[in-house]
């Protein structure tokens, strides 16, 4: 099935999120995933195994687009890279309990996600005591005398030559028992893992590490762990309640000595809503990351410490894709040597300035993001700078080199003319195929101007197609795509004018994109109307804007300060936008609803200990003392007459006062002890006589 294209319905969602037209992929079976020599273990058993089901491409025509994912049971499933953002395919079934629906899958774009308030108080990652745990267990390792730091200059400038080969990290991914009985079959399972891996490879090979380029992965071994594994007494992993952090560990004490990094991916529900967790790397001095070798540590155990987990739960519900895979980023992240981002130059999301504010927070920010921010998805320059120096040093020690293009992968790559695939697949024309000799696959045949594989803009004679024949289909925010006459590619669409309304007029158009807010039309700033006294709770889902740097004039759309720019006309936030300062979410009534990330515990002991109540009971008895005093007569009253009941049955020790009488069907037992009391005496005589004879 190389290079086969596949079709998306036209068709517009509710609630104002983006248009999704009509996707024509070009995809190919991905080799650039899965190491040649590729082990997949399920349950303990090594067996062959063809990842002829995943595939990647672009959409047709549309060169830095992306599309991957698996053909199981003939449904696709995996994401699209559009310059619109990205949009997501999953089987209907995880989201619907309706198995009766006339579809299979469910389509949507990145923008209708509703997640990172809700995924913990440190954004899906552990908190601050949890990493100082661990960096104190990273610095007890037991150094190895045997290891030797040659300084010899003719050595160190051969690793450097040799390093700058090698720029990808091979993987080992298990996943246990839970994540299989989620997904139901091994084929489901190496997509998920495929897709995990394809998406870190786009943020990593998309950044620089100052100088460092091209970083990517490669998953060398798989093993699967299947629900008969739940019994297995070797698997680790076995135990339905295990911590976070313990996992963690489960999954270090195994030796990783082959492997760039070692991860477990799970289905379980962690507390405090962690998602993911792994060893921060650094550069010296300290143990853990990227290539880290098993050690022995001060706990008598030898682990190794290049590992991570990943979990796909959250507070009882599946986490989206596109959460997970920022997840992932974020914990190889930390493998690869950067800390939780702090500073102002790091985190502009917390900024005063509105424009900086705007572009959100980077991947390795501590909480939540919103995900669908200009910087959401990028690498910060503190994450750069930590991150280029523990490649520096540690990169050489395991990373391999990457693979080279492929002629015959259906994709232009560079070094490639054309690319039609190999003979049994290629209808091209104008391009030599696969199995041609080295001098010609994947060239275009003499006097062919170009090849339909290198854009939708060359006709099936290799000829470019005629000015203003269309390529591309008219958006929201940019016209259809026009030819040039001159090039195979599409051109890039012309934009269509800046604050068009797009996403159900809650944004605007901004060069080509919907990437502004309504606000920005009437020359306002977008805002969060926030819980306040007397403030109307309806206005939180409402779409907010006030003056520029005035956050007092904060008013929704439908208010009486904005008339003059809306017509007191209300534009409600999509389902799943966060509200209330990013205290909740809307939901699908246009309710905020409120996130408690405390628990149970948390609220009992504010409920318990809130000043507000005391104030209210005083108050209460202050207004009704009658009643308290008539409750205090009442108690003392039921008090005496208890005693006065209890007391003619209770035993007493004064001889005086007559023997108590006894409560109804309790006379034998109560005669049993009256009678033993002289033998007691007795015994006790007679012990006290031996006691004065061993004293003699």
């Amino acid at each position: 099935m190389d290079g086969f294209c596949s079709t998306g319905k036209e068709m517009k969602k509710r609630g104002g999120t983006p248009e999704i037209g009509q996707f024509n992929l070009r995809m190919k079976r991905d080799t650039t995933i899965f190491a040649q020599d590729l082990k997949v273990d399920i349950s303990g058993t090594e067996i062959p195994y063809d990842t002829s089901h995943i595939y990647t491409g672009e959409i047709y025509g549309e060169k830095g687009t992306l599309s991957h994912g698996s053909v199981v049971e003939g449904k696709f499933e995996g994401f699209i890279q559009t310059y619109q953002g990205t949009y997501y395919v999953e089987p209907a079934e995880r989201y619907l309990n309706d198995k009766d629906v006339p579809f299979h899958s469910v389509i949507y774009h990145e923008d209708d996600i509703n997640y990172p308030h809700k995924y913990g108080p440190e954004g899906g990652c552990a908190d601050h005591s949890v990493f100082d745990r661990m960096k104190r267990f990273q610095a007890s390792a037991v150094e190895d005398s045997t290891e030797e730091v040659s300084l010899d200059p003719m050595l160190l400038r051969r690793k450097r030559m040799a390093q700058a080969e090698k720029n990808t990290c091979q993987l080992f991914i298990q996943t246990d028992h839970l994540f299989f009985k989620y997904y139901k079959t091994r084929e489901a399972v190496i997509a998920q893992i495929s897709s995990h891996v394809k998406a870190i490879d786009a943020i990593y090979q998309g950044t620089d590490f100052m100088g460092i380029r091209n970083i990517s992965f490669m998953v060398k071994r798989i093993r699967i762990n299947t629900t008969s594994d739940e019994r297995d007494r070797l698997n680790p992993f076995r135990f339905a309640n295990i911590g976070v952090e313990k996992f963690l560990e489960l999954n270090s004490e195994q030796n990783h000595d082959d492997y760039c990094l070692a991860y477990v991916f799970t289905d379980r529900d962690f507390d405090d809503g962690v998602l993911g967790l792994a060893w921060v790397g650094a550069p010296a001095g300290s143990s853990g990351g990227i290539c880290e070798k098993s050690k022995l540590y001060s706990d008598g155990k030898k682990k190794s410490l290049n590992t991570g987990i990943i979990t796909v739960q959250n507070y009882a519900s599946h986490v989206p894709p596109k959460v997970s895979h920022i997840t992932f980023a974020h914990e190889v992240g930390h493998n690869f040597g950067s800390p939780h981002d702090s500073g102002t130059e790091c985190t502009p999301g917390e900024s005063k300035s509105q424009d900086k504010k705007e572009k959100g927070n980077y991947i390795m920010y501590a909480r939540a993001t919103s995900g669908d921010k200009l910087n959401n998805n990028k690498f910060s320059s503190c994450s750069v700078r930590n991150i280029s120096q523990v490649l520096e040093k540690k990169r050489g020690n395991c990373f391999v080199e990457s693979g080279q293009p492929i002629c015959g992968n259906g994709l232009v790559e560079p070094g490639e003319e054309c690319d039609c695939g190999y003979s049994d697949q290629c209808r091209d024309q104008c391009c030599y195929d696969a199995n041609q000799p080295d001098n010609k696959k994947c060239k275009l045949k003499p006097n062919k101007v170009c090849s339909p594989s290198q854009g939708p803009c060359c006709t099936p004679e290799c000829s470019y197609k005629g000015r203003n024949e269309k390529c591309r289909d008219e958006s929201e925010c940019a016209h259809q795509g026009m030819c040039n006459g001159v090039t195979a590619m599409c051109p890039t669409s012309e934009p269509k004018a800046n604050f068009t309304a797009c996403h159900g007029e809650t944004q605007v158009c901004l060069n080509g994109g919907c990437s502004g807010s309504i606000c920005e039309k009437y020359g306002l700033e977008v805002c969060t109307c926030a819980s306040q006294d007397g403030k109307d709770e309806t206005e939180l889902c409402h779409v907010c804007c006030m003056e520029k740097m005035n956050p007092n004039t904060c008013s929704s759309t439908g208010s009486e300060r904005l008339a003059r720019f809306f017509n007191k006309k209300v534009t409600t936030l999509p389902a799943g936008s966060p509200c209330n300062d990013f205290k909740g979410y809307c939901d699908v009534f246009m309710k905020c609803r409120l996130v408690d990330a405390d628990g149970p515990l948390a609220r009992l002991k504010k409920a318990i200990f809130n000043p507000e109540l005391y104030e209210n009971i005083a108050e209460w008895i202050v207004a009704h003392w009658w009643a308290v005093l008539l409750m205090g007569i009442a108690l003392i009253m039921l008090m005496a007459g208890f005693i006065k009941i209890c007391s003619v049955h209770t035993p007493s020790s004064n001889p005086k006062l007559p023997p108590p009488k006894p409560l109804p069907g309790e006379y034998g037992s109560r005669q049993a002890p009256r009678q033993a009391q002289p033998q007691r005496h007795h015994r006790q005589t007679r012990e006290n006589y031996q006691m004065g004879q061993m004293r003699r």
